[in-house]
C-alpha cells in the first residue's frame, strides 16, 4: 500500500527494528550475570467507578504519567457533578488521591483537588469551580494515588450524564447481554437485530447486528459466565452510548469437555426520551477459545485451535516441523519432533483469578522462527504485569526451544494508551543482521548506523513521505532526494544485501516512487510542463506511465493509456489500485481506478491455516500440517523468564502529529490517517468517530441533526468571496480567511452533513466556475449559498458524487 495513503502503523517495519535491537542486545548483554523466575503477580491497585447501580470503566494504572491526548479509551458520565469511586488496594497502603480536570486537549487545567486516606470508596467533585460549570463539554480527567514507595496514574474522559440518558442505555445493554446468554425468547432480541446477508452465519467467533437470532444467542453453546465482568464506556453523547464488555464463558465442548473463551461484546445504542424507548444501533461480538494444552489440541491432521479467527497470528519453521501462534493474547509454541508444547508468554496466571491480568489491552507480534524453532517476538501495548507493568510499549522477546526459557531484549517505551503505543514507532527500520547496519528514518533523515563502529551516516535529508517508500518488510527501500515535481532519478536500497541501484527518467519528466510489489519496485513518470493542479487548486503530479522494475533494474512491466494520468498508487497484498485522472483544460479530473496484478505466486508452507465444521461449534480453526502428526499428546513445558540485569530501554522522543486524525470504532482505535476524508470513511464504515490530535472531534457517525442551517453573512465569507474573486485557489483563499483548510474529499455529501450541523462551513467545488458553500440540509435537499454571486440554491445530494469538498477551519 502506497505509504502516504497507509493507515499509519508500526507494522512489520517496526518488529523488524525490534528484531534488530534483539540482535544487538545479546551481544551488549551476554556478559550480565541472568536468573529465571516467573513474571510475578500483579501489584498495581484498581479503579473504577459506580453509576446508577453499574460498576464502569476498570481504569488500567499507569506507572508514568500520560500524554493526555493519547489516552481514549472511556468516557464517565458525571452525576450532579460527581463521580464515584471504587478503589481496589490490594497490598497497597494508599495514602491519598489527587484528581485534576483538564481541556480534552490537555492544554488548560480546569480543577486539582486532593483527597486524604481515600478508602475503598470516595466521591469526586469535578462540576463546577468557582460556581461556574465545567462540564459544558468533554473533559480529561486524570487521577493519581500516591502510596508509601510509588504513585500510579488513571484516566478517563467525563461528561456530565444529566441529558444523555447514560442509566435507561446501560439497562438496555444488561438485559440484551444476559438474555443473549440465557437465549430468552419473546424479550426483543429478534426485533433489535438486523439479519441479512453482511451477517456470517457459518461461524460463532464473530457475530454482528447483521447476524440471525441462532448465532446472536449463541447457538448451542450455552455458555457460563466465568468471573466478572469488565464494563467500559467507549462513547457518550447526546445521541447515543457505546459500550463494550470483556468476560470469558465457559461452554460445554462436543466431547463434554469444558471449554473457556474470552469474548468482546460490543454495543451502540440510543435512547429516546419521549417515547422511553432505547434502539440497538450497533451490536459486534467476538469469542476467541483459550487454548488449554492439557484438553485435546491435537490430532492426526494438526494443532486444534477451535473457534478463534479464521486468519490467526502464527509463523513455521523452515522444515515446517516447528509453529508458533498467538491465541487469545497468549503466544504457544508446538514442537512435532520433540512432542511438546509451550505456553511461551500469558499475562493470565494460571488459576484465572485476578482481573488485574485479564486486561485485553495489548497485541503479540511473532517477528522470526530459525530453524530450531526458537522464537523472536515482540509484546506491544499495556503491560498487566512482570517487571514493566504499568507500562505501555513495546517488549521484544527470545524464546530458547532447547533451554526452555524466555529471555527479554529490549523494551521501547511509550506515554500512549495501548492502543495508540502500538502504532506510535512509525516510519522505516530496518536492521541488517550481517553487517550490523540500523537503518532507520528520523526527522526527515535516512541513516545508515553501523553498531559495530559506531558511527553514523546520513544516505539523505530533507524526506517527506512523498519522497520515499519501502517495502513491507522493510528490507527495501526507494527515496529520491529533490522535489517530486522536478526529481529525474530514485536511489532503490537493498538494506539486506547493502546493494544499490538508480532508476532514472529522461529530460523534461520527473519521477516519483509509488512502493514495492513482490520485491519489484514501482514507480511512476510524468512530464514536467504537465504538472498541474485539481479544480481545487491542490497540486497533482499526473504520471503517463507507471512502471515495474525488478531488483537487476530491468523493467518488466509498463502501464500507459493515452489521455488517462495516474495520480497515486495504493498497495494491498499482490495488487496496485491506481487512481487516475483526465485533463481538463488547465486542471485535473478524476476517473475511473485502474488495477494492476501480480502473476507471482506466493510459496507454500508445509503448515497451514485451515477450517471445519462441527454441529455444536460450528466453524472452527486448525494449523494443519500436510504430512500429519502420529502422537497426539504432547507434554505441556511453561517457560521461565531469563532475567537479566541491565535490559536495553528505549523512549522515543517523537513529533506530535499535528496532521493526524484517529479513528475509534467498535470499542477500539481502527487507523490513524494523514486525511481527514479517508479518516471519515472509515469512521463510517465502522460507526466510529474520528478525532484530531487534540482529540477534537471531526466527525461521528449518526450524531446530527436530522435538518439543519447556519448563517453565513459573516465577514468570513465576504473575505473568501474576494479571496476567489481576486485569483486565489481554493484552497488558498480558505486557509487565508479561516487560517487553516481540512480536505475532505471522498467522502458522501451524508457524511459530511455532520460539520454542517457543527456550524462549520464546508466549501464544495463543482466545477471550474462553480464554489458553493454547504449552508443547510432537509429531508435528502443540500442548502447551498454560491460564494461567487451569494445566490442560495437547494441540491440533491446526488448532486454532489465526485466533488472536491473542503472544511473551512477546525
Amino acid at each position: 500500500m502506497k505509504w502516504k495513503n497507509r493507515v499509519i502503523h508500526a507494522g512489520v517495519l517496526v518488529l523488524v527494528f525490534l528484531a534488530a535491537v534483539v540482535v544487538f542486545g545479546y551481544v551488549t548483554n551476554k556478559k550480565n550475570s541472568n536468573m529465571t523466575t516467573d513474571m510475578g503477580a500483579a501489584t498495581r491497585p484498581q479503579i473504577a467507578f459506580s453509576y446508577n447501580g453499574y460498576s464502569l470503566n476498570d481504569l488500567p494504572g499507569y506507572k508514568n504519567e500520560m500524554d493526555l491526548t493519547g489516552v481514549r479509551d472511556s468516557i464517565t458520565p458525571v452525576s450532579n457533578g460527581q463521580l464515584q469511586v471504587t478503589i481496589k488496594a490490594y497490598e497497597n497502603v494508599i495514602e491519598s488521591l489527587d484528581y485534576t480536570v483538564y481541556s480534552i486537549d490537555g492544554k488548560e487545567k480546569l480543577l486539582e483537588q486532593k483527597v486524604k486516606k481515600p478508602g475503598e470508596n470516595a466521591t469526586l467533585e469535578v462540576g463546577n469551580v468557582d460556581g461556574e460549570n465545567i462540564l459544558s463539554e468533554e473533559r480529561m480527567l486524570q487521577i493519581t494515588l500516591h502510596m508509601d514507595n510509588h504513585d500510579m496514574y488513571y484516566y478517563t474522559r467525563i461528561v456530565d450524564g444529566a441529558k444523555l440518558n447514560a442509566a435507561p442505555s446501560l439497562d438496555y445493554v444488561q438485559s440484551f447481554h444476559e438474555n443473549a446468554l440465557a437465549k430468552a425468547e419473546g424479550v426483543g432480541i429478534g426485533t433489535a437485530i438486523e439479519p441479512s446477508d453482511e451477517g456470517d452465519n457459518t461461524t460463532l467467533q464473530h457475530v454482528t447486528i447483521h447476524s440471525d437470532y441462532t448465532h446472536v444467542t449463541w447457538g448451542d453453546l450455552a455458555p457460563k459466565v466465568d468471573g466478572s465482568e469488565r464494563w467500559t464506556i467507549k462513547e457518550l453523547n447526546s445521541t447515543y452510548m457505546a459500550v463494550e464488555l470483556e468476560y470469558r464463558v465457559n461452554c460445554t465442548g462436543e466431547e463434554n469437555e469444558q471449554d473457556e473463551y474470552q469474548v468482546r461484546e460490543y454495543f451502540r445504542v440510543r435512547y429516546i426520551s419521549g417515547s422511553q424507548k432505547t434502539y440497538l444501533l450497533d451490536y459486534d461480538r467476538t469469542m476467541d477459545q483459550i487454548f488449554d494444552a492439557t484438553k485435546k489440541v491435537l490430532n492426526e491432521k494438526g494443532v486444534l485451535l477451535g473457534i478463534t479467527d479464521k486468519n490467526p497470528v502464527y509463523m513455521v519453521n523452515k522444515n515446517g516441523t516447528v509453529v508458533s501462534f498467538v491465541q487469545a493474547g497468549e503466544l504457544w509454541n508446538y514442537n512435532r519432533d520433540r512432542d511438546e508444547v509451550s505456553l511461551v508468554f500469558s499475562f493470565a496466571d494460571a488459576e484465572n483469578t485476578d482481573i488485574r491480568n485479564m486486561l485485553m489491552q495489548h497485541d503479540i507480534k511473532i517477528l522470526n522462527v530459525d530453524e530450531k524453532g526458537n522464537t523472536t517476538f515482540a509484546v506491544c501495548g499495556y503491560m498487566n504485569r512482570g517487571s514493566h507493568e504499568g507500562e505501555t510499549g513495546s517488549a521484544v522477546y527470545y524464546y530458547n526451544i532447547e533451554q526452555n526459557s524466555v529471555e527479554e531484549k529490549l523494551f521501547v517505551s511509550s506515554d500512549k494508551a495501548y492502543d495508540r503505543a502500538q502504532e506510535e514507532v512509525g516510519g522505516l527500520v530496518y536492521y541488517n543482521v550481517e553487517n550490523g547496519c540500523l537503518y532507520t528514518i528520523a526527522d526527515d533523515v535516512l541513516y545508515k548506523m553501523d553498531m559495530n563502529k559506531g558511527t553514523k551516516k546520513e544516505l539523505a535529508t530533507g524526506l517527506n513521505e512523498d519522497q520515499y517508500v519501502a517495502s513491507e518488510d522493510g528490507h527495501l527501500v526507494a527515496y529520491e532526494k529533490e522535489d517530486p515535481s522536478k526529481s529525474k532519478s530514485v536511489t532503490v536500497m537493498n538494506l539486506e544485501t547493502d546493494q544499490e541501484y538508480e532508476v532514472t527518467c529522461k529530460d523534461g519528466e520527473c519521477i516519483k516512487p509509488l512502493g514495492f510489489m513482490d520485491g519489484d519496485f514501482v514507480y511512476g513518470v510524468a512530464k514536467t510542463e504537465e504538472v498541474g493542479t485539481t479544480l481545487s487548486g491542490a497540486q497533482v503530479i499526473p504520471m503517463y506511465k507507471v512502471e515495474i522494475t525488478s531488483s537487476k533494474d530491468k523493467v518488466i512491466k509498463t502501464y500507459e493509456q493515452s489521455g488517462i494520468y495516474v495520480l497515486s498508487a495504493t498497495f494491498e497484498d499482490n495488487m496496485i489500485t491506481l487512481d487516475r485522472a483526465v485533463k481538463d483544460g488547465d486542471t485535473y479530473t478524476g476517473t475511473a481506478q485502474d488495477y494492476i496484478t501480480s502473476s507471482k505466486e506466493a510459496k507454500e508452507s508445509n503448515i497451514y491455516v485451515q477450517t471445519y465444521k462441527t454441529d455444536l461449534k460450528e466453524t472452527q480453526v486448525r494449523l494443519t500440517y500436510d504430512d500429519g502428526i502420529s502422537d497426539k499428546e504432547p507434554k505441556l513445558l511453561k517457560p521461565k523468564q531469563v532475567v537479566l540485569e541491565n535490559i536495553p530501554q528505549v523512549s522515543l522522543d517523537r513529533k506530535k502529529e499535528t496532521d493526524a486524525f484517529y479513528v475509534y470504532g467498535h470499542g477500539r482505535l481502527q487507523g490513524t490517517y494523514n486525511t481527514a476524508g479517508k479518516a471519515i470513511q472509515k469512521a463510517n464504515d465502522c460507526g466510529g468517530v474520528v478525532v484530531d490530535a487534540d482529540q477534537n472531534y471531526i466527525w461521528e457517525r449518526g450524531n446530527r441533526d436530522l435538518k439543519y442551517s447556519i448563517d453565513t453573512e459573516d465577514a468570513d465569507t465576504e473575505q473568501l468571496r474576494q479571496a476567489l474573486a481576486g485569483g486565489k485557489s481554493v484552497v488558498d483563499a480558505i486557509t487565508e480567511v479561516y487560517g487553516s483548510v481540512m480536505d475532505l474529499s471522498g467522502c458522501t455529501i451524508d457524511e459530511l452533513l455532520y460539520n454542517v450541523n457543527q456550524g462549520r462551513p464546508l466549501i464544495a467545488v463543482l466545477d471550474a466556475q462553480t464554489t458553493l458553500m454547504i449552508v443547510g440540509y432537509s429531508d435528502g435537499i443540500v442548502s447551498c449559498e454560491d460564494i461567487g454571486s451569494g445566490v442560495r440554491s437547494n441540491h440533491a445530494q446526488s448532486d454532489f458524487a465526485n466533488v472536491s469538498v473542503y472544511l473551512a477551519g477546525k
